[in-house]
């Protein structure tokens, strides 16, 4: 591993959880504060085609640099952070992590079926115990809600914020306006849309998408 470590995030959770948009959303909002950024993806990923069709047709806008798992080790120390959106706690990348985001998938029970998954959170607790001793840092766990129901939004936040102490994570206010910022098709994100090319086409969805991945970026790096 490079002498200069960037900030290792992996990012975690079912399939329709929102993990890639996620990365790829955080990847932007640190790109567009001068922060050089990567997203380690495999080889088929969806997102890294997406990416690559973001750069073929927006050449002009800023897009994440792309790591392979071969790439890794060489390459990480030119980074300020690299996000892992295809990733788990088994993953040997984990050990290195200095953020590990769990992103809940939209239920009204989410709150409860993550807090009785004891094997899942012993798990990251292990986690953070190895990384201690590996590193001179503590594991950061922060467990992010996304597109919750809206009667069920505050009810589960508050739910699990008060597990947090108990469990040794940090929960942000849920990200309520996903599907303002799904990108998958375009490639353009409510990031860009305060660019002179696409200003014009700013929307109120778009400004409330682009406000709440910046609260959760000001959250995860606070």
């Amino acid at each position: 591993m490079p002498e200069n470590k960037p900030h290792i995030i992996i990012i975690d959770g079912e399939d329709g959880s929102g993990r890639k948009t996620l990365c790829f959303e955080l990847s932007l909002i640190l790109l567009y504060n001068n922060q050089k950024t990567a997203l380690l993806l495999k080889p088929d990923s969806k997102l890294k085609k997406m990416i690559e069709a973001r750069r073929q047709k927006h050449p002009e806008l800023p897009s994440p640099s792309i790591l392979s798992r071969e790439e890794f080790s060489q390459k990480s120390g030119e980074f300020n952070a690299i996000l892992i959106p295809e990733s788990n706690l088994n993953d040997n990348l984990a050990e290195d992590a200095s953020t590990y985001i769990t992103v809940l998938k939209h239920n009204k029970n989410t709150a409860k079926q993550f807090q009785n998954n004891l094997s899942y959170i012993n798990s990251i607790w292990e986690l953070k115990k190895k990384i201690a001793s590996l590193h001179n840092h503590s594991l950061d766990w922060v467990v992010c809600q996304n597109n919750l129901y809206p009667t069920a939004r505050m009810e589960t936040y508050e739910e699990l914020k008060q597990k947090s102490r108990l469990f040794g994570y940090r929960t942000p206010p849920p990200l309520n306006f996903r599907f303002a910022y799904q990108n998958t098709i375009t490639g353009i994100s409510a990031q860009d849309r305060t660019s002179p090319t696409l200003e014009k086409t700013l929307t109120y969805e778009d400004i409330c998408a682009k406000r709440e991945i910046t609260k959760l970026a000001e959250f995860i790096f606070s």
